[in-house]
């Protein structure tokens, strides 16, 4: 019955769009995976949810400036287990013009998205868990955070652009966090820097205790090759040292429907409380098939080796899809 409800309310908000004089659109995307091998599950063959999503995201008409509003809410879709067939993962609304984009809602920062655009593994079983970034990007580089603001600007000096975010805490503490970052991206590169201020409440996602981390990376783009590199240093409130984060990848597209793709990661003087900000190193390996050009088979194999033996390594085949409609 709450199924029903959920999914009877999702369809209510989608019928009301028209209305609003806004365009929809709505999406999905299976993502699921057999994987086999050491995955904390004794050795057993298991099939998981990849963080599978359906969605609905639109704009409104453009008034005679350019100014544009914009809305886009996305659930989880489980695919695995049993609970509710749909769950939270962002909504935020916004505008956006000649002066570039805002939003506000629950989103994913922009520190977030640096990082989610340069893994190629991002939601799939690579890394520390099932879903979310591989092994070397720090947890900040997950989740949605709640009660947030973004700005985005334009495009200056012909790829220039910054962004900022305030993510406030509702409680009577009034402790918010704050993010700035810049990036300058061609068709041949990207580069770019972020940094987040937490306080003591933490309103931004998967912080796990963080006080602040500056990122920098960078990604360069040949033909059917792109490298990317991520170095972030996070001060935890568990550790008297600062945590360093080393990541880089790369992938070459072999024909129009196969990918290859390899990354390496590192986190040292890490702490132990999340697998992602665990000290070790992380290997993952993969291919991606598209059988149809909304359909992409996986293979990979992944790998991730724990200083802490408190922590179950992973080592295993992953056979994965990804379907969107």
């Amino acid at each position: 019955m709450k199924r029903m409800l959920i999914v009877a309310a999702f369809g209510s908000a989608i019928c009301t769009v028209p209305a609003l004089a806004f365009d929809g659109t709505i999406y999905g995307n299976f993502r699921g995976s057999l994987n086999m091998g050491d995955f904390g599950n004794d050795g057993s063959a298991e099939f998981v949810n990849n963080a599978s999503r359906v969605g609905i995201k639109g704009a409104s008409k453009k008034s005679e400036s350019g100014l544009q509003g914009i809305y886009h809410l996305q659930m989880g879709a489980n695919n695995d287990a049993d609970g509710a067939a749909l769950s939270s993962r962002f909504y935020f609304a916004g505008l956006k013009g000649s002066f570039g984009k805002a939003i506000y809602g629950r989103l994913s920062t922009p520190y977030k998205m640096a990082g989610v655009k340069q893994d190629p593994f991002y939601d799939t079983s690579a890394g520390p868990y099932n879903a979310g970034s591989n092994y070397g990007y720090s947890s900040l580089n997950n989740g949605f955070t709640n009660n947030s603001l973004a700005y985005y600007s334009p495009k200056f000096a012909g790829g220039l652009t910054f962004n900022a975010t305030a993510s406030i805490d509702d409680t009577a503490e009034d402790d918010h966090d704050f993010g700035i970052g810049a990036e300058y991206a061609t068709k041949m590169f990207k580069v770019g820097a972020s940094h987040l201020q937490l306080d003591d409440t933490r309103v931004i996602a998967a912080a796990d205790g963080a006080e602040n981390a500056t990122r920098i990376y960078g990604s360069v783009f040949l033909d059917q090759i792109t490298i990317g590199a991520s170095y972030e240093l996070v001060d935890f409130a568990a550790n008297s040292d600062s945590t360093s984060f080393y990541h880089v990848n790369g992938s070459y597209q072999l024909n129009p429907q196969t990918k290859l793709a390899a990354s390496y990661g590192k986190v040292s003087e890490g702490i132990s409380s999340k697998a992602w900000n665990a000290t070790g190193d992380g290997y993952t390996l993969g291919a991606f098939y598209n059988v149809l050009p909304e359909t992409t088979l996986t293979l990979i194999y992944t790998a991730v080796d724990y200083d802490d033996a408190n922590l179950t390594d992973r080592d295993g085949l992953v056979f994965g899809v990804i379907q969107k409609f």
